[in-house]
């Protein structure tokens, strides 16, 4: 297919706060209210069309960087100036390939970030913002999906030129014949989450959403879960002696993931709380369900030196790298320390998880067997351009469940102004809900149907008003403390 190319001519920013309905702790933090940034740009083809695409997602504090010198504010503050890096690259950079685009610009945007103090993966955050804007402008311009951008490489994908041994033809075999139509929600257990009605605070939202994990196992009808350990032992194993009960009584056949969300610095003291899992009876089931370990140690020392064989032998899962994939072959260079995963998140970027779907696909060949793989991660992904943009990516990817609790956390789409929330009711239906004040994401059978994502674009059938939200240069963290 004849690839187009395109450069940016126009590019604008706007932030919007949601709060939420739980509070939401991970790591050193809990969140009530979050600030959502949203990219538009507008590109010009060689021929002289226009089109205009979108990209959004949380900008999410203490989880790019969680210096404990650096604020919330601070790191609101340091994403949005790296986007701010990231469009003025794209607008020096003149005309190329949607791929071409992102291949010429990310070790500038990388650069500029850590030239004036930020990291690798915020910059990747960047970077994304642009390269899924450009996508979703592309496939506008062309009527394409991005399932059908994908196949027919209408983007210009050229992963060899990143990773030598990996082909276009290695990704196109690694994805399933068609995009998914439907995908399994692993729902997170999050480390302050109530377990039981016990668990439930007097204040505790009567909106007719689930609270407790109970409700949502039962409601929902969940097949997977994502539990989060704190580095505490006894805190965990309590903890996770409660999920086992809740789980047993449900009598459905559950499977779970751990999410060590970097809580230890040496892998001897994640095999301390495997041990005390293993030597505690309750919890011998719960252990045979878990698939693999998502980033146990401090991105400072996950990618220092090759993973001790002595450790992995007594934890026998396998680990996946998340926050210490801080730049496009982080993949490749975790594999050769002993990593099997990676997660694909929107956020870090969509070339670079379908390259790693390649180089997984190159590298279990050689193995013979299907040990290297991607997770679908993203916890509080929100309707409707991040949830459904990162959607669409895993359908094509073929990831068959993948993380979400942004419906958890916060309340439906009601942090949607109203055009948006009846625009998604009527074109995303398969999706989406009617439910309290606006709607709600539809989950049946612990199932998320994605067959309304397959438009042209990245997922997403209507762009939001950007004259709903606040300019970025005006929007101040402190916007976040009130409530409306």
């Amino acid at each position: 297919m004849n690839v187009p190319k395109l450069r940016i001519v126009e590019s604008r920013v706007v932030v919007r706060n949601a709060f939420t309905r739980l509070p939401f702790r991970f790591g050193v933090v809990t969140m009530e209210a979050a600030p959502v940034g949203i990219l538009r740009i507008e590109v010009e083809f060689e021929n002289g069309a226009r089109a205009v695409g979108v990209a959004s997602d949380f900008l999410a504090y203490k989880w790019f960087d969680k210096s404990p010198e650096k604020t919330p504010a601070d790191n609101v503050a340091d994403l949005l100036q790296a986007v701010r890096d990231a469009r003025a690259v794209y607008a020096e950079i003149g005309f190329d390939t949607p791929y071409g685009l992102w291949f010429s610009t990310r070790q500038e945007i990388e650069s500029r970030s850590l030239a004036w103090g930020f990291n690798r993966l915020g910059a990747s955050f960047a970077s994304s913002m642009m390269e899924r804007a450009v996508i979703d402008a592309v496939g506008r311009q062309s009527g394409r999906t991005f399932d059908q951008m994908v196949r027919d490489n209408g983007l210009g994908i050229d992963p060899a030129a990143l990773l030598p041994e990996v082909s276009y033809k290695n990704i196109l075999g690694a994805l399933p014949e068609r995009p998914l139509d439907h995908v399994a929600l692993r729902h997170t257990v999050g480390l302050v989450d109530p377990i039981t009605a016990a668990d439930k605070e007097a204040d505790a939202p009567n909106d007719g959403f689930p609270v407790t994990l109970e409700e949502y196992i039962t409601i929902d009808k969940l097949t997977y879960l994502k539990v989060k350990v704190g580095g505490q032992i006894e805190e965990d194993i309590s903890r996770l002696q409660q999920i086992a009960d809740v789980v047993a009584a449900s009598n459905r056949p559950v499977r779970m993931t751990f999410d060590g969300n970097e809580q230890y610095k040496n892998l001897d003291d994640f095999v301390a709380l495997v041990e005390q899992i293993k030597s505690t009876p309750a919890l011998c089931s719960l252990w045979d369900s878990v698939l693999f370990i998502e980033q146990p140690l401090h991105r400072d020392v996950a990618m220092a030196s090759p993973l001790p064989a002595e450790a992995m032998a007594a934890i026998g899962k396998p680990l996946l790298i998340d926050e210490a994939d801080g730049w496009a072959e982080a993949f490749f260079d975790a594999i050769a320390l002993g990593y099997a995963g990676v997660s694909h998140k929107n956020c870090k970027g969509v070339y670079r998880s379908l390259i790693n779907k390649g180089l997984a696909a190159v590298r279990n060949r050689a193995v013979g067997r299907e040990k290297y793989f991607l997770s679908a991660e993203d916890l509080t992904n929100l309707a409707v351009v991040p949830l459904q943009a990162d959607l669409a990516v895993v359908a094509t990817l073929g990831i068959s469940h993948v993380e979400r609790n942004g419906h958890h956390y916060f309340c439906g789409l009601d942090h949607l102004p109203k055009r948006e929330w009846k625009d998604a009711l009527s074109h995303h239906a398969g999706l989406y809900e009617a439910h309290g004040k606006s709607g709600a994401l539809k989950i049946r059978e612990g199932l998320l149907d994605l067959r309304s994502l397959q438009v042209p674009g990245l997922g997403v059938a209507d762009h939001p008003d950007l004259d709903n939200g606040v300019p970025e240069e005006d929007w101040k963290f402190e916007m976040l403390e009130t409530r409306p």
